[in-house]
């Protein structure tokens, strides 16, 4: 009985508590629409439409997101790719690529001992901050193996060293640099040590001038200016020899370069000198007047892989001792080209300089003009191979009757930065006697090669 009153009184309390929940919700759907405003509940196709729209967002949001995943897997994709060519090149090395960065290497130290050319910037400023109070010493040796059938000349079927060069160079304060180049060579069967350079470059100057004083060699077209070693061929064009003599045009003087401002910020620059009046071509050492010269160069660069180099040179002075009642005028016309692709410049280059000079000499009987040029092209095949060829035409500089012609060819190896090998052949063609013979056939076999600081060439 106990059991029965138990399960009756939980089923009366389930049926009472069912009875309150069943008033609570008719009270809540009376009163509830009349507590907040008396709103009555939206129609069907109301809804609809608003599940339709939001139907339609859902699809327009999967159509963006279907398609940007598609780019992003397009863009990886690429990626990969691109990283998968970079790793086959990475694990496939260019012959020689280890020698070619420990030449770099070297190269770099070498430069950064040099000091350069005598510029001003930043990496220089520094170099001149830690400047210790020793100069940057080089030398340069020119061994040469000589073959002609022409008997008499200044050197002739014989080995010889031909040319040491005692380099010296340093920052004297942050403003000046000191340059000073000392020759020993074979002159008359005997040797002797003469001064080729010895200037001071002033540096950071307004207005991108640049002066320098002392003796140097004058900036008259490419090849005078560069010394001996420096030279892609054995020996100075023909010009350079009969008009400024073996050692070329240069003397004690003043010079002044201009970087011109251009609105195409181009490489324009002027060169004014003044040096003394020692050459052969005009009076000699036997006036004490000087020789005028002026120089403009012009660089364009016509690609990626070449450039051209455009130059126009006029020097005076008098020929005689009349302080200018006689004088000798000479201009000079210069084109360098030089392609060198990027990727594969270390393996191919191509060199074409050409040089064209002519000079008016006044003379007791007259006016008396001359001219002569070159013209010179060097292909290099491989890393250290070059070969070339040249040819030479030149008038003598007082007397447009006599001429000559010459002829070459050669082989460079490129040992190194620091050592060269070099095999040449020359055929000169004249219309005059030069020891009881007009033509002239030479077989040279040059080894140059260098010590110590390695300052860099000109470009």
């Amino acid at each position: 009985m106990k059991a029965n009153h138990t399960i009756e009184t939980s089923a009366q309390k389930r049926i009472m508590w069912f009875r309150r929940l069943l008033l609570v919700s008719i009270a809540m759907l009376v009163f509830l629409p009349r507590a907040i405003g008396q709103e009555q509940p939206p129609d069907q196709s109301e809804v609809l439409q608003e599940l339709r729209a939001l139907h339609a967002r859902l699809d327009a949001m999967e159509a963006r997101r279907a398609q940007e995943r598609e780019e992003y897997e397009r863009t990886i994709a690429e990626l990969k790719a691109e990283i998968g060519e970079l790793r086959n090149k990475a694990s496939m090395p260019e012959p020689g690529n280890q020698e070619d960065e420990l030449e770099d290497l070297l190269q770099n130290l070498s430069a950064e001992g040099a000091g350069g050319g005598g510029g001003s910037g930043f990496i220089e400023s520094v170099g001149r901050a830690f400047q210790s109070f020793n100069p940057d010493i080089s030398v340069n040796a020119d061994f040469v193996g000589h073959y002609s059938n022409r008997e008499g000349g200044e050197f002739d079927d014989e080995f010889l060293f031909r040319h040491f060069e005692l380099g010296f160079a340093s920052y004297i304060d942050p403003y000046t640099r000191a340059d000073i180049f000392l020759g020993i060579g074979r002159h008359g069967g005997e040797w002797h040590t003469h001064l080729e350079e010895a200037y001071l470059t002033y540096l950071g100057l307004p207005w991108d001038l640049q002066p320098r004083v002392g003796r140097f060699k004058s900036k008259f077209g490419k090849a005078n200016p560069q010394h001996l070693h420096a030279l892609p061929w054995v020996e100075y064009p023909l010009i350079i020899q009969n008009y400024f003599g073996d050692e070329g045009l240069s003397g004690d003087g003043i010079g002044v370069s201009w970087l011109i401002p251009n609105p195409r910020d181009k490489y324009v620059e002027l060169t004014y000198e003044v040096i003394n009046n020692d050459s052969s071509l005009f009076a000699g050492e036997e006036t004490d007047d000087f020789v005028h010269l002026f120089h403009l160069t012009n660089f364009f660069d016509l690609s990626a892989a070449s450039t051209l180099e455009a130059g126009l040179t006029f020097a005076t002075a008098p020929n005689d001792e009349g302080h200018g009642e006689n004088r000798t005028m000479v201009e000079g016309l210069d084109l360098t080209y030089k392609w060198r692709p990027p990727a594969s410049g270390k393996y191919r280059s191509f060199l074409w300089q050409t040089e064209l000079l002519a000079a008016q000499a006044d003379l007791r009987g007259g006016q008396e003009t001359t001219w002569g040029m070159y013209t010179a092209a060097d292909y290099q095949f491989a890393r250290r191979w070059v070969v070339g060829a040249r040819y030479d035409y030149s008038q003598m500089p007082y007397s447009s009757s006599l001429h000559e012609h010459g002829y070459s060819i050669y082989m460079t190896f490129l040992q190194s930065e620091y050592l060269y090998w070099r095999l040449g052949y020359q055929y000169t063609d004249r219309n005059f006697r030069v020891h009881d013979d007009k033509r002239e056939h030479e077989v040279f076999m040059q080894c140059n090669f260098s010590l110590g600081a390695h300052p860099a060439h000109g470009y």
